[in-house]
């Protein structure tokens, strides 16, 4: 695992719940967040469970400008509940004259690290899936795996109709009339 950028003086918001001040690291595998001040916690986060990231100046949405990201949720209890609240992770960097490099590398490490479930994104990487993990920067840290997050193993059934209506919606693009 390499990691790609670390930027200092991060605070880290999960939902509106501030986490604290640490250094945010892009790996080339996770997204990893070490407090500086609390003694060593910090989280990491493989990006295929970051289903949205972005970058927000909306001072209506949040005070100050971040690196805005959606995380995978569970699916919906079956107790008749439709809803799941979706988890919401905002970077706050103390010079947000950062965002748009923080960003860029989010998005390329991103790209490097599809959804493992996804077919179509199989196919065209096995790459990098056969690197150990020693920890390298992040050793003796207590790390926490953000959570709850969906699990397509747990929800297999889930995508099933999924890739049937690509196929559908493919073949549709594909007719023309050539003259």
């Amino acid at each position: 695992e390499e990691i790609r950028q670390s930027q200092p003086n991060i605070r880290l918001y999960a939902g509106q719940n501030l986490e604290g001040v640490g250094v945010l690291h892009l790996t080339n595998q996770r997204i990893v967040w070490l407090s500086t001040n609390n003694g060593g916690a910090g989280y990491a986060i493989d990006y295929p469970f970051v289903t949205l990231h972005a970058i927000s100046r909306d001072k209506a949405a949040w005070p100050d400008p971040c690196l805005y990201c959606q995380l995978r949720a569970e699916e919906a209890d079956e107790d008749g509940e439709d809803e799941t609240d979706i988890p919401e992770l905002r970077f706050v960097p103390a010079d947000p004259g950062i965002l748009q490099s923080m960003f860029l590398v989010f998005s390329e490490m991103s790209a490097l690290n599809p959804d493992p479930h996804d077919e179509q994104a199989q196919e065209s990487s096995d790459d990098d899936n056969d690197d150990e993990d020693d920890g390298g920067a992040m050793a003796g840290h207590n790390i926490t795996i953000m959570g709850p997050f969906w699990n397509a193993d747990a929800n297999d059934a889930a995508m099933e109709d999924a890739d049937d209506d690509s196929d559908e919606d493919e073949e549709d693009d594909v007719a023309m009339d050539v003259k």
